[in-house]
Order: C-alpha cells, then structure tokens, then sequence
C-alpha cells in the first residue's frame, strides 16, 4: 500500500473462506480477481489494498479509501457487483465485511541492502561518473536493460558463475530506499529456479553504502566474501 495522507481514511476488511474443490483452479475467480485488481486502480479516492490468502484459502484484503462515499461507490460498480453475485454463488463459503476509520497510522521499514559484483575498472569509471550503469560482466544497462545483482546468501554462486576466471572484484553495498529506480525481484531468464533483485535504472554512487574487495586466490573458487563493516 502506498502511504495515505495524514488525515483520516476509510479502511474496507474484507475477510472470506473460499470453496475448495476440484473447480477450484478453473472457475474463473483468478480472472475475475486479476479484472477487480485493475479496475479499483482507477476508482476516485482510492488509496492502496493490501491481500493475503492462505493454503486453506482463507483470505483477508484491505482497501483504502479517501473516504466511506468513495469505497460506497466502489461497492456499487456494475463489474464489481457482479464479481460479489459470482462470490456468493460460486467461491466463497461466507464472506465478511468491515467498514473502519483510520485515525493513525505508523510503520517501520528495516532499509534493505543488495549487492552487485563487479570488475574493479567498471566500478572506478562508474564513480568517476557519478552513476554506475554496467548490468553484468561486459554488459550494459542499456543493453541489458536492468543491472544484475544479489542477496548476501547468492554472491559466492555468482561470483563462481560468471567470474570463475577472474581475480579480484568489488562487491558494491546498494541502499534500495535511496534508489529512484525500481527493484524487482524476479527469476535473471525464464524457468531460472531462483530469483534476483534487477535494478531497472543506473546506481548513483550515493547510493553504494560500501565497497568491499574481494580477491581469489589462484586455481581457487570465490568463497567466504569479506564481512561487511559493522555500523
């Protein structure tokens, strides 16, 4: 959810048991919630939702609103009517609804740090610039389209992937909160069985909290990345 104004707002918790059966997968509830996800994006005085569902198919989703009017006319739009009719009739076992004012909100975020290896020169001539725009090994972000990095646990692997003949690399520290570019997470090729953050822009070097070197020793594989400077 994107962060409401200060003042007050509508909170909608909607709280349901979906059926679980074997037409589960092909009833059509994944289209509809796919129709009903695009369709409140554009509604006036709609702030944000947040949903979770677990494996037993409960689920709770909260939408925010500028005001109890506007998620009232949200309620009454043709398409999202005919979306409760197919719940009652088809997906959920019971359903419940509550309508909350929001007086005060208050949140926390633990900043949240990737890493990106990459060969010493490219990292010197990214600083000498300001920004830091290589993708991977011999590849741009212009080219690639999005600069590859890493969780902590990934960097051995990856540093053994594509690096295995290369001596010594800089392990850049980067700070996602002070980034203007997105970060998503996802899979670097189709059907890859594990995913990575891509940072869909250039890296400015305020941005890069540390930069650590890391150095192989010959006919050795990259292993133990040198630790991180405590704060």
């Amino acid at each position: 959810m994107s962060d409401p104004a200060g003042d007050a707002y509508t909170a909608v918790i909607f709280t349901a048991q979906r059926i679980q059966n074997e037409r589960s997968a092909t009833d059509g509830y994944d289209e509809m919630a796919a129709q009903m996800d695009e369709l409140v994006m554009r509604q006036p005085g709609h702030r944000g939702v947040d949903s979770v569902r677990n494996e037993s198919g409960l689920g709770i989703t909260v939408s925010y609103w500028d005001n109890e009017a506007a998620a009232q006319a949200w309620k009454e739009v043709v398409e999202h009517k005919e979306a409760q009719r197919l719940g009652r009739d088809r997906w959920y076992s019971w359903y419940e609804v509550r309508v909350a004012s929001v007086t005060r909100q208050y949140s926390f975020h633990r900043p949240l740090t990737i890493f990106h290896l990459a060969m010493p020169a490219d990292w010197a001539a990214g600083e000498a610039a300001g920004e830091y725009t290589m993708s991977t090994r011999g590849v741009t972000l212009e080219q690639e389209g999005f600069i590859h990095c890493s969780y902590a646990h990934q960097l051995e692997a990856t540093a053994n992937r594509f690096y295995a003949d290369v001596e010594e690399l800089a392990i850049l520290s980067v700070d996602t909160p002070q980034l203007d570019a997105e970060v998503i997470v996802e899979p670097p090729a189709p059907g890859a069985p594990e995913a990575f953050p891509h940072v869909y822009g250039p890296i400015p070097v305020d941005c890069v909290s540390e930069v650590r070197v890391w150095k192989r020793a010959a006919n050795a594989v990259w292993a133990a990345p040198p630790p991180e400077t405590a704060e």
